[in-house]
This record gives C-alpha cells, sequence and structure tokens, in this order.
C-alpha cells in the first residue's frame, strides 16, 4: 500500500487515527522503541508550527478511549490531569523528553497522503495477490491502536516535522 516514506534521515508512516473522520497523524518508525505517540488536543507548546499535521483532537473521534488503570501496556497508573492514567514517557540521551497517557483508537496506516478515507470494517484483500492492493482500500485494514496521548514535549520532539 505504500504506507512507508523516506524522510529527512528518518522513515514515516501515516496513520488515520479516530472516527468517523480520521486524522493523519505522520510517525516515525523508530526500531529502538515499541511505541507510538503524538500530540493529543492537550498539549501545548508541543511543536504545533514546525509537525506535519495538527494534535490528535480525540474530543472528535467516536471510537478514542483512555485505557483505565487495570489496562496498562507499557505505563503505570499513576495521577495526571486531575485522574489516574496509564503514564508512560521517554527520554533520550541527548535531552528529548515526552510524557503521555494510554489510549486507544481505530487506526490504519497507508492510503491517500492528503485526505482521510471512510472505515468500513470489511476485509475484501485475500488470495494470492494481496501485495497489489490499491491505497485507496487502506482503510479496510483497520485495526485498534494502543498509542501514547502526548501532553508534554520537550527537545528535538518540538522541531520535528514527524511524530
Amino acid at each position: 500500500m505504500g504506507a512507508l516514506y523516506q524522510g529527512y534521515g528518518t522513515h514515516y508512516v501515516d496513520l488515520w487515527v479516530g472516527s468517523p473522520i480520521p486524522q493523519r497523524q505522520t510517525v516515525i518508525v523508530d526500531t529502538g522503541s515499541g511505541v507510538t505517540a503524538f500530540p493529543c488536543e492537550e498539549c501545548t507548546g508541543c511543536g504545533d508550527k514546525y509537525h506535519t499535521d495538527g494534535y490528535f483532537v480525540h474530543s472528535q473521534s467516536t471510537t478514542f478511549r483512555e485505557l483505565t488503570c487495570d489496562e496498562c501496556f507499557r505505563g503505570y497508573c499513576s495521577s495526571m490531569s486531575g485522574g489516574k492514567k496509564c503514564k508512560i514517557s521517554m527520554s533520550y540521551a541527548e535531552g528529548s523528553s515526552w510524557t503521555a497517557y494510554e489510549s486507544m483508537d481505530l487506526c490504519y496506516a497507508g492510503g491517500p497522503h492528503d485526505q482521510a478515507l471512510q472505515v468500513n470494517g470489511a476485509m475484501v484483500a485475500t488470495g494470492p495477490n494481496v501485495d497489489h492492493i490499491d491505497p485507496v482500500e487502506a482503510p479496510q485494514f483497520a485495526f485498534e491502536l494502543a498509542f501514547g496521548c502526548q501532553i508534554s514535549i520537550t527537545g528535538l520532539f518540538i522541531t520535528q516535522l514527524a511524530d
């Protein structure tokens, strides 16, 4: 489906997150991390002038949900924003860091770069020719994505193009 792109020293993918109208989140493919994260609507000063995409506005997604403390995948239960959430954070040797809470939403990778497509949940690509899938069929491969909904970022995470 052509979902992987090469950037300036990175590879990135377009994730389309949420429903009924998916929002594009361009994320760096980081082989050193098993965590997907991007800035959400609560994040202030998180690079909105630099990033390819705006913050993920989860209040516009009917399928978004925060994970409860007994569902934490990578994080731990902590007091955040006046409640208990699955807190997750990363920091790197050069000083960049981010903090997020774990969430889940419907997602698909690929498709046209500048246009969201409707997710209908039907799977049609089967058989020996599955490697010749038209990009407009990407939403048919939607899945639930567990990700970090970033509320703060520092350092290079602010100025990089992809999240």
